[in-house]
């Protein structure tokens, strides 16, 4: 008897696997042994779990949506990030394409509140008598292996910070104070945390959001290693960030390993922004996409001549190595800065001086904005120009 699954083009058939034998399942890519669903032509094997698993499930970790299940990861890396466990994986998932939200088969059956059972497993949890408890506390959106050291409870309350060898008192600052924040290197404002030290000899401020980094991420740019949070860079002549490109000397995420970096606001790119000014969605990509037309045959690897991503916003040529923000539907892409600005005409045609002096200030208004999201923290964004 031969059973169909969404996930495989040929019928499965049901094998009872030796006890000393193992195979890697197809669907969630651990070891196992015991019952499968097989197609012998292909090499292709399901857990019993992978194959009954619901298509759609209600996880009391996301309320907010309905998990999908995916037979592979929908991010430009073939790979993605598990809420839960905080590992990496590359094939089924639980995922809502709304949050970027995602768990492994086995992390969203786990009985225990972010205790996923461990993938060498050979049947975690069978699914029919899995019952999802009614009490379940949020995955983190990020993984934080250390929380903020002395964590103040009122204002009024003196703490300190890896990054500083004094202590810091939270106050309020003024952005005409045109203090920098000496983590992202932006002014501050607001709620800050700031030397008490008067002999410390340096202007050191940090933005309550800077304070709560944590001190490790994994991101999907990178999937390898963790990132590690410096309070300095680790090279002479500060740091390139391998998102944006720009330059840094405050707080980095690095890869010791591999020399990768990334400023602290570049982790926060959302996978996918909304312009008001474009029908889809633009989705991050670590490295600019160049379409292939139609017809057109991949070009030789000694080619010299190179094909130019330019950005739809600006019109200026995107760097071969930086990240960007892309709609496969329309061909339209922008740097990380230019989607919160409103597209500029071609820089051949003459330009209104009061016209190009109001896009000026929109567009400062709306980085502005856009910086204030990324300190404070937040969800998806959706940008709308007038």
């Amino acid at each position: 008897m031969e059973f169909k699954h969404f996930s495989h083009n040929h019928g499965l058939v049901f094998h009872q696997m030796p006890q000393s034998a193992q195979i890697q399942c197809s669907g969630c890519h651990c070891l196992g042994t015991g019952p499968v669903y097989t197609c012998w032509r292909c090499s292709f094997f399901l857990h019993d779990q992978c194959f009954r698993a619901n298509r759609s499930l209600k996880h009391p970790s996301h309320p907010l949506h309905p998990l999908t299940l995916t037979p592979y990861p929908t991010y430009p890396s073939n790979s993605f990030y598990c809420n839960s466990c905080t590992l990496i994986g590359s094939g089924f998932s639980y995922s809502c394409s709304e949050c970027d939200f995602d768990l492994h088969v086995h992390c969203a059956y786990s009985p225990i509140p972010n205790q996923p059972i461990p993938c060498s497993h050979p049947n975690p949890n069978p699914i029919p008598n899995f019952s999802p408890p009614t009490v379940h506390s949020p995955a983190p959106a990020e993984p934080e292996s250390e929380p903020p050291v002395g964590f103040p409870t009122g204002k009024d309350r003196e703490t300190t910070h890896f990054s500083h060898p004094h202590r810091l008192k939270l106050t309020e600052v003024q952005e005409k104070d045109g203090k920098k924040c000496s983590g992202c290197e932006y002014i501050v404002t607001g709620p800050v945390y700031t030397c008490v030290e008067p002999d410390c000899g340096v202007d050191f401020h940090l933005h309550k959001k800077c304070f709560e980094l944590p001190r490790e991420v994994r991101h999907k740019s990178h999937l390898d290693h963790a990132l590690t949070l410096l309070p300095s860079p680790p090279y002479q002549d500060g740091f390139a960030c391998n998102a944006c490109l720009e330059k840094g000397s405050a707080f980095v995420y690095h890869c010791t390993t591999c020399s990768f970096d990334l400023h602290v606001e570049c982790v926060r790119w959302p996978e996918k922004v909304q312009r008001d000014d474009h029908e889809h969605a633009l989705s991050l990509f670590y490295a600019p996409p160049v379409p292939k037309k139609d017809g057109e045959e991949p070009a030789a690897e000694d080619e010299e001549e190179k094909v130019t991503f330019v950005c739809d916003v600006c019109h200026h040529g995107v760097h071969e190595m930086a990240w960007t923000y892309y709609c496969h539907e329309c061909d339209f892409g922008t740097h990380l800065d230019c989607v919160v600005s409103k597209v500029q005409p071609p820089v051949d045609k003459p330009v209104d001086d009061d016209a190009a002096a109001a896009a000026a200030i929109q567009e400062a208004q709306m980085k502005l904005a856009l910086l204030q999201l990324l300190v404070n923290g937040g969800g998806p964004i959706e940008f709308k120009f007038s």
